[in-house]
């Protein structure tokens, strides 16, 4: 008897990273009609032993499993609507290598290539107001332009958003640092350490006193 398989956030986001939104027997790319199998039913649920099919691949599996992706968003039905509307292919995972590689394999507005900041793809005219997959909605940039992030001005190393210019750990630094003014940055440290264990390996936010 088929039982829901329960797998964690990250597992999933694994999960997605390995497939490249396809069947991992077949190739089929359509992120709906995926499916997530234990490959041995007596371990765990790991990327490691999973396996990502689509319906025709997983006939022949008779244990829990689990939709690579959850329910669908308001967006992705209103893509899907305005794709067909339009007679327009799908933005597959390989049309999308396919179409960042024709622009050049780099940032449309800053030039940034592949090897410098992740690439994304961005519809010109947003879904939520009719736009589709077309070639001519949509746009290669990095992530940085995508989201309108900028370095932080502090020098940390953080992106930031355009409109502040700080990124959000030197900002509560700042904020720290106006209600304990008579306290080290150490002694801050060590009272907050719930946002000192946010921080990546080798990182720390900057003062922005310093900064300006």
């Amino acid at each position: 008897m088929f039982g829901r398989l329960r797998l964690a956030p990250s597992v999933r986001v694994a999960l997605e990273r390995r497939c490249a939104s396809a069947c991992e027997r077949c190739g089929l790319e359509w992120l709906w009609s995926l499916y997530v199998f234990r490959v041995d039913e007596s371990a765990g649920s790991n990327a490691a032993n999973l396996i990502v099919l689509c319906g025709q691949c997983s006939t022949d599996r008779d244990g829990d499993f689990a939709p690579l992706v959850g329910a669908r968003t308001t967006r992705d039905r209103m893509l899907t609507a305005n794709n067909r509307r339009t007679g327009v292919e799908t933005l597959t995972a390989s049309r999308r290598r396919a179409l960042i590689a024709a622009r050049g394999g780099a940032c449309e507005v800053c030039g940034a290539s592949a090897a410098e900041r992740v690439l994304q793809v961005h519809h010109r005219l947003a879904v939520l107001q009719g736009g589709d997959d077309s070639d001519a909605n949509l746009q290669v940039l990095c992530f940085a332009c995508h989201h309108h992030l900028q370095p932080c001005i502090t020098g940390c190393g953080a992106w930031a958003n355009k409109r502040f210019g700080v990124c959000h750990n030197c900002q509560m630094r700042a904020t720290l640092e106006q209600l304990m003014p008579g306290a080290t940055w150490d002694e801050i440290k060590a009272r907050y350490p719930g946002f000192v264990g946010q921080w990546k390996p080798d990182y720390e936010p900057r003062s922005l006193i310093k900064a300006r």
